[in-house]
């Protein structure tokens, strides 16, 4: 049994202190709390969004997404967990998006041949792409469109689509590939 130092106790008691403190600081209006929250932990929740998967493109939006949910959720925060663990919870969240996104602008770009990589390295315009996405998808047929978003939006493979909609993976794929091919059509007709 590896018994602890009364430093290292009092040091780690002091860190908690500190942090809740910083936290504090935040949620009664504190700009300088907030650098100070935003400097210690930005490079975290960097480093876990590009681990979750986030693209180069995408992670500095992504994270400056964190920050707002950070900054507009703190105040509710019961501080039943640790500050990190909050954090962590809002980059897996935040990292869903991102590479939704990026998955919608990647399918822009492999569908339509006027949406070239110009189009895909401009600032993404989520209200945009969401009612071109939606105009897009309403083209389709309701089996089209279930098959298609499910694979091509949330990533679902073949099988796990055809477990879903209770039909034969050929049947998932036959419809897929006359999604696609609608879908192309579709956007090359609304852009």
């Amino acid at each position: 049994m590896t018994l602890t130092p009364p430093a290292m106790l009092a040091s780690a008691a002091s860190e908690v202190d500190a942090g809740h403190d910083l936290l504090d600081g935040c949620v009664a209006g504190s700009a300088a709390a907030w650098r100070s929250l935003h400097q210690r932990y930005h490079r975290t929740a960097l480093s876990v969004l590009r681990r979750l998967g986030v693209p180069a493109a995408h992670l500095e939006d992504a994270c400056q997404e964190v920050f707002v949910d950070v900054f507009r959720y703190l105040p509710r925060f019961r501080r039943e967990a640790d500050f990190r663990t909050w954090l962590y919870r809002i980059c897996l969240s935040r990292a869903r998006v991102a590479r939704r996104r990026a998955r919608v602008w990647s399918l822009f770009a492999r569908l339509s041949p006027q949406v070239g990589p110009d189009l895909v390295e401009q600032p993404f315009d989520e209200g945009q792409a969401g009612r071109q996405l939606a105009r897009t998808l309403e083209r389709l047929s309701e089996a089209e469109r279930v098959v298609f978003v499910l694979f091509e939006l949330e990533g679902l493979s073949g099988q796990e689509i055809a477990e879903v909609i209770e039909r034969p993976a050929a049947t998932v794929f036959r419809r897929l590939h006359d999604a696609r091919k609608r879908f192309a059509t579709a956007l090359e007709e609304g852009l």
